[in-house]
């Protein structure tokens, strides 16, 4: 009996399918895309990796391989294919570039979930790590979620039992940006009361192990559990540090939750602008410097919704003696950091120098510092740390430059 070959269609929607027959290799998201600013490998570019899953299809799925009983393609090819995946940071370039149109970035979400559910899995180094630690803790990192707080939370800010205003900061906040959940509730005690679910229940978004694992089996469970927590303490407006949280909420939460969400979410600049308007909260300190922002790309380049590039801008120029001067590319053609979707943990060396070439471009400006109001911007900007230490991380952790790296909102709480 012929083994049926694996279906590279299924879960796929219409529109994906139709996409994938929808681009004409013109190219023009290896302009834009930061992985060819830094590899200048075609062979593992947006149109080639699209021709190489239409050949799947074909081979497996069409009227000529059924006839001739597909197989499913070879360890060696679907290796290849996987390697090309994730040297890929989601940023979402391509997509808003392509000149036909195609919705690139969750195209790649969709793909790395099937090869994900195929016999070869995702990366190994990613099943032992944030798909092996949700299992365990809920969360990518290898720590209890009792935890969580004792990190970043200070002792002098009071949370409420229940309030109409929910924080979540996101795992990559708690246990690798600190600074800047303790940037937000200072901001948001600043005005009034706060809830936030307690330690124990605040899970994972999901955004690691679908993006980066390509794992989308942990979705209804967990979108259930922080949609019925969240009620329970009679939020009404959820604020986010993470803008990949927020992504991975209005995209996929409420289709595994089977609704509407029934609360709003917001990063935490949204919330921070509405307050300076209404007059709610005033930066009382005046600070002499230039500074440039970075947009990260699940704020400037959303799965679902409008970009959310003003906010943030609005914020600094609410700030007296700030100069505020924007990169070369900014707002929904901001350049990558090159530190999501895997990217640090599998492909460090990609990852570090597409960091680099984000320092360099914001160094022209000749901003004193660089903003930015996501987690995993700040770690691959500031921080530098990956996963897999090699001569480019090496020499990206000694790279010297008087551009300081700071996140928004910690930057913000320093000015009250």
């Amino acid at each position: 009996m012929t083994e049926k070959p694996f279906d590279f269609v299924a879960d796929l929607t219409k529109k994906e399918l139709i996409e994938l027959d929808a681009c004409i290799g013109c190219n023009e998201c290896l302009t834009w895309c930061p992985v060819q600013d830094v590899t200048r490998d075609p062979g593992i570019s947006p149109p080639v990796r699209i021709h190489a899953y239409k050949e799947f299809i074909e081979q497996t799925q069409s009227l000529k391989g059924k006839i001739f009983a597909g197989k499913t393609p070879g360890p060696e090819v679907l290796q290849k294919f996987q390697d090309a995946l994730w040297k890929c940071v989601l940023c979402g370039s391509c997509g808003e570039v392509c000149t036909a149109g195609i919705d690139l970035k969750k195209l790649w979400w969709s793909i790395r979930r099937k090869i994900a559910e195929s016999e070869l899995g995702c990366p190994e180094m990613l099943k032992k790590g944030p798909v092996q630690n949700y299992d365990k803790f809920r969360s990518p990192f290898p720590f209890a979620l009792t935890h969580r707080y004792k990190i970043w939370l200070p002792d002098d800010i009071e949370i409420a039992d229940k309030a109409d205003i929910g924080y979540y900061e996101g795992c990559g906040c708690a246990w690798d940006a600190p600074q800047m959940a303790e940037g937000a509730v200072r901001l948001l005690s600043a005005v009034g009361p706060f809830t936030m679910l307690d330690p124990e229940q605040s899970w994972c978004c999901g955004f690691p192990q679908v993006t980066g694992g390509g794992d989308w089996s942990i979705m209804a469970e967990l979108s259930n559990h922080m949609v019925n927590g969240i009620l329970d303490k009679g939020i009404k407006r959820l604020v986010i540090s993470c803008p990949m949280c927020q992504d991975i909420m209005n995209y996929l939460w409420p289709y595994f939750y089977g609704d509407e969400l029934p609360f709003e979410t917001l990063t935490i600049t949204e919330l921070l602008v509405e307050w300076v308007e209404d007059g709610k909260l005033k930066f009382t300190k005046r600070i002499e410097e230039t500074v440039t922002y970075h947009d990260p790309c699940a704020m400037a380049r959303p799965l679902l919704g409008k970009p959310i590039t003003n906010a943030p801008r609005k914020l600094l120029k609410a700030v007296p003696g700030i100069n505020l001067v924007d990169m070369e590319r900014h707002g929904t053609l901001s350049r990558c950091c090159g530190g999501s979707a895997g990217m640090r943990a599998i492909n460090s060396d990609i990852s570090a120098n597409i960091a680099k070439e984000l320092v360099i471009e914001a160094e022209r400006t000749g901003a004193d510092t660089i903003l930015t109001n996501c987690p995993v911007c700040f770690l691959n900007l500031a921080i530098r740390s990956h996963a897999m230490p090699n001569p480019v991380v090496e020499e990206w952790k000694k790279h010297q430059s008087s551009l300081k790296v700071n996140d928004i909102t910690q930057y913000l709480a320093a000015l009250l």
